[in-house]
C-alpha cells in the first residue's frame, strides 16, 4: 500500500516541479527523509554488508575547476618540483612542475591544509599544519602539525591537536630543528591551545611563546632572514557564529621578539583596533618590514628600521578588502620596493607600498597563496579560490593549471540515465558542475578532466538533470563562475 501510494505521488510531482525550483527543493529534502525510513531494514530483512565489499571509489572529477589553495610551495632554482596545500583536498606534489600531481597526505586525520613550510637546507622535509586558517564561514579544522622526512611519502603528527586553524609554519633558517607554529586556535569558541608555538627538538615537544588569552590566536608569523633572533607574530581576535563574527580587539596587533620569542612587545606605528595583520619581511633587505592591517584607519604599512616602527603607505582598501579572509602579502625576494598584496585581486605595487596596480585578471580571484622563486623572482605561483596558476613573467601572464582535483561540494545530485547518468554538483565559490559517470569511448583518457564537465548553474546551488527544463535553463544562464 505504502509504495502505491508513494508511485501516485511521483507521477504527479514531475509537472509541478518543473515550474518551481523551490518546490523541486523541498521534494528532494522529502525524497533524501522518505529514502532514510525506508533503508531501516524490515522485521526479517538484512542487508549484509559482504555485498558491499569488493566495491571501490572511482575518482572522476572534475578537475578542470578548482577549489581553495591555502598554500603554495617550491625549491628555489627547481622549477619542476610544486607543493600544493588545499583547504579540502589535502596536499599534492608535482615533479615535472604542474602536468602531473600526486596526492600526498589522504590518509592522515584531516585533508585540510593551513600552511606548509619546507626545510631551507632539505626540501624533503615538510612541516604541514592543518585545518585552513582563511576563516569564511565554510572552513575546514585540522588537528595539529605534521612532518616528512621522505618527501611526504610518510608522516608523523607532531601534536598540538586542539589549534584546529594553524596560519603559518617556519622553520629556522640556520637551525632545521626549531620551528614555529601560529595557531588561530578555535573558530567558533574560545580555546587554550592557540598562539605562537617552538620547538627545538624537531617537533618532538613544544611550547607556547606567545599567548595572550582563550579568545586570541595567531594571524600570522615571520622570521627575520638575516637575523632569527627577530621574530614578528600578528595576534588576532576572531570568533564566528553562524549569523555573525568578531574580528580584531585593542589587544589584537602586530608583536616583535629580538630573543627567540623570549619576549615581545607591540610595534608602534600601527592603528590602536586591528583586526587581522599580515607580516612580510623584505628577503633582500630585512631592514625592511611590510604589514597589511583590517583596520578602519589605513590598510598598508612599511618599517625600514627593522620593525621597531611603521609607517603607512596607503588606505586603499583594494589591497586587504575583507581582512579577516585576506590581509596576506609577499615581497619579492630581490627587490624589497616591489610587494605583492593578496586579496580579492591581485595587486603590485613598485614603489614600496604606495600605489598599486591589479594583476592576474584572468585567473579566479580570492587570493590566499603566492609563492616567488627566490633565485628567479619572474617564476611566481599563486593560488586562489579558483585552484593554481603559474607565471613565467613576474606576473604579467599567467598560466592557469587546471589539471588538479581540488572541487569543494556542497551537494550532489544524479539523473536516471542509463548506462551513463549524470552528476551535479554545487561548489563553493565555482558555481556548480555537470558531468559523467564514467568515461564514454569518444571522450579523452582522463574523464577528471574532461570538457563533459561544465558549469551548470550559480554556486552552491545543484541543479536536478530529472527535470530537463529546469536544467536547460540553469546551463543556459550562468557564466564559467557560476554568476546568474
Amino acid at each position: 500500500m505504502r509504495n502505491r501510494r508513494l508511485r501516485a505521488i511521483l507521477i504527479r510531482m514531475p509537472a509541478i516541479l518543473r515550474c518551481s525550483r523551490p518546490l523541486a527543493s523541498l521534494f528532494c529534502a522529502f525524497l533524501g527523509l522518505l529514502a532514510t525510513a525506508s533503508a531501516q531494514p524490515q522485521p526479517g530483512q538484512s542487508h549484509p554488508v559482504s555485498a558491499l565489499a569488493n566495491l571501490e571509489y572511482r575518482f572522476i572529477g572534475p578537475a578542470n575547476m578548482g577549489g581553495r589553495v591555502t598554500d603554495v610551495e617550491g625549491v628555489a632554482g627547481n622549477p619542476d618540483i610544486v607543493y600544493v596545500g588545499t583547504a579540502a583536498a589535502g596536499l599534492l606534489k608535482s615533479v615535472n612542475g604542474g602536468v602531473t600531481w600526486e596526492l600526498l597526505f589522504e590518509r592522515e586525520g584531516t585533508a585540510s591544509v593551513g600552511d606548509l613550510a619546507l626545510d631551507p637546507r632539505n626540501p624533503e622535509v615538510i612541516w604541514l599544519g592543518t585545518g585552513e586558517a582563511n576563516m569564511r564561514n565554510s572552513v575546514s579544522f585540522g588537528d595539529g602539525i605534521y612532518k616528512s622526512l621522505d618527501g611526504g611519502k610518510t608522516w608523523k603528527h607532531l601534536g598540538l591537536n586542539e589549534t584546529e586553524h594553524i596560519a603559518r609554519v617556519m622553520v629556522d633558517p640556520n637551525d632545521p630543528g626549531t620551528a614555529y607554529v601560529c595557531a588561530v586556535g578555535h573558530a567558533a569558541a574560545p580555546n587554550e591551545e592557540r598562539g605562537v608555538f617552538a620547538t627545538n627538538d624537531g617537533g618532538a615537544t613544544w611550547d607556547k611563546i606567545l599567548y595572550l588569552d582563550a579568545k586570541h590566536g595567531c594571524g600570522d608569523f615571520e622570521i627575520d632572514p638575516g637575523n632569527p633572533n627577530i621574530l614578528y607574530a600578528a595576534m588576532w581576535r576572531f570568533e564566528r557564529q553562524p549569523w555573525n563574527h568578531v574580528s580584531g580587539s585593542a589587544e589584537s596587533g602586530l608583536y616583535r621578539s629580538a630573543d627567540r620569542g623570549k619576549t615581545w612587545a607591540k610595534v608602534k606605528g600601527l592603528p590602536a583596533l586591528l583586526g587581522r595583520v599580515g607580516v612580510k619581511v623584505a628577503p633582500g633587505n630585512p631592514n625592511v618590514v611590510y604589514a597589511a592591517t583590517e583596520s578602519k584607519e589605513g590598510t598598508f604599512y612599511r618599517s625600514d628600521d627593522r620593525g621597531l616602527s611603521f609607517k603607512e603607505t596607503t588606505r586603499s582598501r583594494s589591497v586587504v578588502m575583507r581582512g579577516f579572509y585576506y590581509s596576506d602579502l609577499r615581497v619579492d625576494p630581490q627587490n624589497e620596493n616591489r610587494v605583492y598584496a593578496l586579496a580579492v585581486n591581485l595587486s603590485v605595487s613598485d614603489d614600496g607600498g604606495k600605489t598599486w596596480k591589479t594583476i592576474s585578471r584572468e585567473t579566479h580571484s580570492d587570493y590566499h597563496a603566492l609563492w616567488i622563486d627566490p633565485l628567479n623572482p619572474r617564476r611566481i605561483w599563486q593560488g586562489q579560490d579558483g585552484g593554481l596558476a603559474v607565471s613565467y613573467d613576474r606576473g604579467e601572464n599567467w598560466e592557469v593549471v587546471n589539471n588538479v582535483p581540488l572541487a569543494q561540494f556542497y551537494q550532489i545530485s544524479i539523473d536516471d540515465g542509463a548506462p551513463f547518468y549524470t552528476i551535479s554538483g554545487g561548489l563553493q565559490d565555482n558555481g556548480s558542475w555537470t558531468g559523467p559517470n564514467r568515461r564514454r569511448a569518444t571522450m579523452p583518457s582522463s574523464i577528471a578532466t574532461s570538457r563533459k564537465w561544465a558549469a551548470a548553474t550559480a554556486s552552491g546551488c545543484c541543479a536536478i538533470p530529472p527535470i530537463p527544463t529546469c536544467f536547460s535553463m540553469s546551463l543556459s544562464a550562468v557564466s564559467r563562475r557560476g554568476a546568474i
